[in-house]
């Protein structure tokens, strides 16, 4: 979370989010005549209200974070083509544990990915992931639910596990989510030196 991915637009991983960061272009202008903000902050702060808006749980968001001047090196997100041993593999590198790799999944239940209304932030991703719609025999829309790393992790017993959990607690599934998603956007961090008089939003 270092604000490098505005220097790394260009790779296929990251195909789709020039998009976003247009939508947030003119949010930046607009707070940078008052305040100056990194882009890291903004787009931390901007995920978090994406979710909130959309029904989730309100998340902290500490500010303070300094942007990259270099783009970080290729290769570091895992692949849609990755199974769930490999997802565990990658995350674990980044010292995410597979409970919060299977939790920050969930946020796939926002968007075109087949998992509920696509606008609302609840825990439909488990609940569909279960019932596993792409192998059902001439259900076109079910064979498009999903990416292959999505539909991994319900054929791996740790993950599956993590899976019923939150399938059957949306509760407990903001509760975590929350805070694997303040570890994930504080990851990788250069802070400002006076960061700790920031708030958190």
């Amino acid at each position: 979370m270092n604000g490098s991915i505005l220097l790394e637009l260009e790779r296929p991983e990251n195909a789709g989010l020039g998009k976003s960061v247009k939508i947030l272009e003119p949010v930046k202008t607009s707070l940078d005549a008052s305040m100056q903000v990194s882009w890291a902050d903004l787009i931390a702060v901007a995920g978090a209200e994406a979710v909130s808006i959309c029904g989730g749980p309100q998340i902290p968001v500490r500010m303070g974070r300094l942007d990259a001047l270099i783009a970080d090196p290729e290769g570091e997100l895992p692949a849609e083509t990755f199974n769930a041993l490999r997802l565990k593999e990658n995350f674990s590198r980044k010292g995410f544990t597979t409970r919060e790799l299977v939790v920050l999944s969930g946020a796939h239940t926002l968007g075109n990915k087949g998992f509920g209304n696509p606008l609302v932030f609840d825990n439909s991703y488990f609940k569909v992931l279960l019932r596993k719609p792409w192998t059902e025999i001439g259900n076109e829309m079910g064979s498009m639910t999903g990416l292959p790393s999505d539909r991994s992790l319900v054929d791996d017993e740790e993950c599956l596990r993590w899976i019923n959990y939150y399938a059957n607690d949306q509760e407990k599934f903001f509760e975590d989510f929350i805070s694997a998603y303040v570890k994930l956007v504080n990851s990788g961090v250069n802070w400002r030196t006076d960061a700790a008089k920031y708030s958190s939003m």
